[in-house]
């Protein structure tokens, strides 16, 4: 049995729950729970797009595209329904915590059929009320041909606005934090280990626990 079969009957019995933190609803400790905001982009030639089911230009054709996340939760091999963040790639949810994989694809989630690609692993510790996971970035560009760059949803990396400067834009949507958040430990880049790799989990874990992080950090000047 495929491994994309595997894990969508896992989804079943196993699902990663994952809760919206929404506009007017009061920020208050949950048990067991930490609330990861941040936000996911999507480039394709130096552009934005939202939302992600879009026509894009490659070699003077448009082709439609899409571009669909989950989260995967390492060692349990058990994945969330597919996340969806606000228009403008805000994403503020309550999770377990944990070590956990971002996974995209082109396709809807189907029994067996959808090709993962794990886009970061990121971790969320446990005991902070909020933690900080950054700006998720995936780029694509047209080449000779058509094709596109590294993987289908693009090279990812992720950008580290300064933690009060991204609590104050959090607090600004959906209130006020009870506490200062943490920052969420991350790892983006060709380092990652691929969904059909068996080790997964434990590569997962130990690029986690060494700091691997492949991130930008913003001037003021050129914050988003």
């Amino acid at each position: 049995m495929r491994l994309a079969a595997v894990l969508a009957l896992a989804a079943v019995s196993a699902c990663v729950a994952v809760t919206y933190q929404r506009a007017g609803e009061h920020i208050t400790p949950r048990a067991g729970q930490t609330l990861v905001f941040g936000r996911l982009r999507f480039f394709h030639d130096g552009r934005e797009f939202f939302p992600w089911d879009v026509s894009l230009a490659q070699s003077g054709v448009a082709t439609r595209t899409e571009r669909h996340i989950w989260l995967l939760r390492l060692g349990r091999r058990a994945v969330s329904a597919e996340v969806r963040p606000d228009p403008d790639g805000s994403l503020a949810i309550w999770l377990a915590s944990g070590d956990y994989a971002v996974l995209g694809s082109m396709d809807r989630l189907t029994a067996g059929g959808a090709p993962y690609e794990v886009v970061a692993l990121f971790r969320v510790p446990a005991g902070p009320v909020a933690v900080y996971a950054g700006e998720l970035t995936m780029t694509t560009k047209t080449y000779e041909g058509g094709h596109l760059s590294r993987g289908e949803l693009g090279a990812p990396s992720v950008t580290l606005l300064p933690i009060d400067i991204a609590r104050a834009t959090l607090e600004q949507r959906l209130g006020t934090l009870p506490e200062a958040p943490a920052l969420s430990p991350w790892c983006a880049g060709e380092q990652v280990p691929g969904f059909n790799d068996s080790n997964l989990a434990a590569r997962g874990k130990a690029l986690l626990d060494s700091g691997c992080v492949d991130v930008s950090r913003p001037s003021l000047g050129s914050a988003h």
